[in-house]
């Protein structure tokens, strides 16, 4: 497995944004990869990690183990993918293949070569596309536009991130006075976001694609770590924002649990100060991020995280061959 594992360092390597490049070292970026493949690498051809996935899902139609668990694929004229078996929401129907690694490069031509051994790798689950993270989606997407080699192609979520250390020097949003967090409890955070998101959906029937209400359980861990709280502008409880650390995207940091607005305090230009206040709670090191996922169509979250210095540093994009029905756009990512 270590011969696999370099193999998909190098690759992953070759696919990282400049702004990675720029913050990490070579062999620091390299040790990141490293980490965050390892149990990817792992799981192919593994039939216990295949059967404990297939009998979580409840789906024991496909019942060979080996069939789940990740495939390492030869691709046409040389080069490999590393691949695992996904499905969006848990629903059968919507199977598709993640690309983890791969030899091929992120353009037309590899991925075209990619999708020709992957997808077929995964018939009897009848995947509706592939799944990569690039490091230039709007000029991948454009030319895969103009390529009769693939029908339906598009943006699942922006990477956005950001060196807390830059993050913190970065000029404050003009609302920054008037914006307070106070810690507060996994219970008494997750009744107010379900208020908010059921508010929310009201005006923004479309909110459950860009995002979903996290409940106690997954605002426990935050709470732990000192980083759930309450947002207060002049005094009045406006909302709820937490982060949590999670070493993803070949990225050391943390990521932003949750982060709403009641109604009331919506469209005020609240968020780029809150985050600015959620940037400054922070344990972090040296290196450290503060990123998150937003669904191409979340304007106002793309730009509060833009305007607060976060850039895109990556983006998860579906990928349709001609003849696969691709991914719909109406459910969450």
């Amino acid at each position: 497995m270590t011969e696999l594992l370099d193999q998909m360092v190098t690759a992953r390597s070759a696919w990282a944004s400049n702004s990675l490049r720029h913050w990490y070292p070579t062999d620091q970026l390299r040790a990141q990869l490293r980490e965050a493949l390892a149990q990817e690498a792992g799981w192919v051809g593994d039939a216990d990690f295949g059967r404990g996935f297939r009998d979580a899902l409840g789906a024991p139609d496909v019942p060979d183990a080996l069939a789940w668990a990740n495939h390492l694929v030869d691709l046409p004229d040389d080069g490999w993918a590393l691949t695992h078996l996904r499905f969006r929401d848990g629903d059968p129907a919507r199977a598709f293949v993640d690309v983890v690694a791969t030899a091929a490069p992120p353009t037309p031509d590899g991925l075209a070569r990619v999708a020709a051994a992957a997808l077929p790798a995964y018939a009897p689950f009848t995947p509706r596309c592939l799944r990569v993270e690039v490091p230039d989606a709007p000029g991948l997407l454009t030319d895969l536009a103009a390529d009769d080699r693939f029908g339906p192609c598009a943006v699942a979520h922006h990477v956005l991130a950001g060196l807390v250390a830059d993050l913190r020097r970065y000029p404050r949003a003009a609302t920054h006075p008037s914006v307070q967090l106070r810690p507060t409890t996994p219970e008494q955070a997750a009744e107010r976001v379900a208020g908010i998101y059921a508010e929310l959906e009201l005006v923004e029937p479309r909110i459950s694609a860009w995002a979903r209400p996290q409940d106690a359980a997954s605002l426990a861990e935050p709470a732990e770590a000192g980083l759930l709280f309450d947002v207060t502008a002049g005094d009045v409880t406006a909302g709820v924002v937490a982060a949590g650390r999670d070493d993803d995207h070949a990225m050391t940091g943390f990521t932003v649990v949750e982060l709403c607005l009641d109604s009331a305090h919506r469209g005020r230009r609240l968020a780029p100060a809150l985050l600015q206040r959620l940037v400054d709670e922070l344990p972090a090191r040296p290196g450290d991020v503060l990123w998150g996922t937003v669904h191409p169509d979340n304007t106002p979250s793309l730009r509060n995280a833009l305007s607060t210095g976060r850039t895109i540093t990556s983006s998860v994009v579906w990928i349709s061959p001609t003849g696969y029905p691709g991914m719909p756009a109406t459910t969450a990512s």
